[in-house]
């Protein structure tokens, strides 16, 4: 079974039980974690995927679903992409998946898919640290979501400031 932020009786039902509803509450969790959490439920009970990965947390990104796993992310996508596939029909959205608590450059990697990734910089300034990730100025037409997304995204993910250079 999937970890979720939310309890098994949760997952299971359309009604959330007092600690979840305190969770929602005070901003821990949102209604689309809920739903998320839901429907990963629903597909581990179709596809198997196990207790090997974590749902951290979902955001709506505008253009995308963005969600955080950790542990093996390779569960969620399936032998040749079926159980992702059925994801992105039950959500109703385009998804990506992005492993947190591992290396940098693998979690920006995650993020920006098909785009390779040259570095991923830290910047001290004055005002704190920020990152600079570095993008092949040619693959910027391989980018799967709008950039202002995909850069709010990436400033979620490693909650710092970020700026994106293309070389």
């Amino acid at each position: 079974m999937v970890r979720a932020p939310i309890c098994e009786v949760c997952q299971r039902t359309d009604y959330l039980c007092t600690a979840d509803e305190e969770k929602l509450k005070k901003g821990e969790i949102s209604e689309l974690d809920v739903e998320i959490s839901r429907i990963l439920y629903d597909l581990d009970s179709k596809y198997r995927i196990g207790g090997a990965v974590e749902f951290v947390r979902a955001y709506d990104m505008g253009s995308f679903i963005l969600v955080l796993v950790r542990g093996e992310m390779g569960r969620l996508i399936g032998k040749r992409g079926r159980v992702l596939r059925a994801f992105r029909q039950a959500v109703g959205k385009p998804v990506r998946i992005v492993e947190v608590d591992v290396d940098v450059k693998k979690t920006v990697q995650d993020l920006f898919g098909n785009v390779r990734v040259v570095g991923v910089n830290k910047l001290y300034r004055q005002d704190g640290m920020m990152y600079r990730v570095v993008v092949p100025r040619k693959e910027i037409r391989y980018l799967s979501f709008p950039y202002p997304d995909v850069k709010r995204a990436l400033e979620l993910i490693l909650d710092r400031p970020c700026e994106v250079a293309f070389i």
